[in-house]
C-alpha cells in the first residue's frame, strides 16, 4: 500500500543501508534531510543512526542487533534501501532477505554508478540518483 497524494495514513519507513566503511558525519547529514522529506510527506522513520549506534552496538551481540532490527522492520510499513556502492552489507541483506520472506514493501534508492546489484529486480520501487542532492530530489518528487 503506497499512500497517494489524495490523501491517506502516516507510513513507517524502516531505512536499510550500509554503515560500516561509510562516513557517519555524512551519513547523519544526507539521513536528515531524507528523515525531513518522508515527515513532510507525513511519514515517520527509523534507523540505527538514530539509535546512536556506537552504544547500540556496544552493548548487543550481532545476533541481537539483527532481531532487533527485525522487530523494527515488523513495526513499519516500508523498507527503504540506500545503496551507495557496489560494496555488499551483510546487515542490509540479511534484512532485505527477511522484507521478501515477508511480503514487507521495498523501496530501493540505489546510486546510478552501482552496477553490480540484483536488489533492483528485487524491490517493489526503485528511486536512481546521481549524489546526495539526487537522492533527496528523487524523494520529494515520488508518490509515497
Amino acid at each position: 500500500m503506497l499512500r497517494t497524494e489524495l490523501g491517506g495514513e502516516e507510513m513507517k519507513f524502516f531505512i536499510g543501508q550500509a554503515v560500516t566503511g561509510e562516513n557517519i558525519d555524512e551519513l547523519r547529514v544526507e539521513l536528515g534531510r531524507v528523515y525531513k522529506v518522508l515527515e513532510d510527506k507525513g511519514h515517520s522513520s527509523y534507523d540505527t543512526l538514530r539509535e546512536n549506534q556506537e552504544k547500540f552496538e556496544g552493548n548487543n551481540t550481532k545476533r541481537e542487533i539483527m532481531e532487533h532490527a527485525f522487530r523494527k522492520i515488523d513495526d513499519s510499513d516500508v523498507f527503504f534501501a540506500i545503496i551507495r556502492s557496489d560494496r555488499k552489507s551483510e546487515g542490509l541483506l540479511m534484512e532485505i532477505g527477511y522484507c521478501l520472506s515477508n511480503n514487507k514493501e521495498i523501496l530501493l534508492a540505489v546510486k546510478s554508478d552501482v552496477k553490480n546489484t540484483y536488489l533492483r529486480e528485487l524491490a517493489n520501487r526503485v528511486i536512481e540518483y546521481d549524489n546526495s542532492d539526487g537522492l533527496v530530489k528523487q524523494l520529494m518528487e515520488v508518490d509515497l
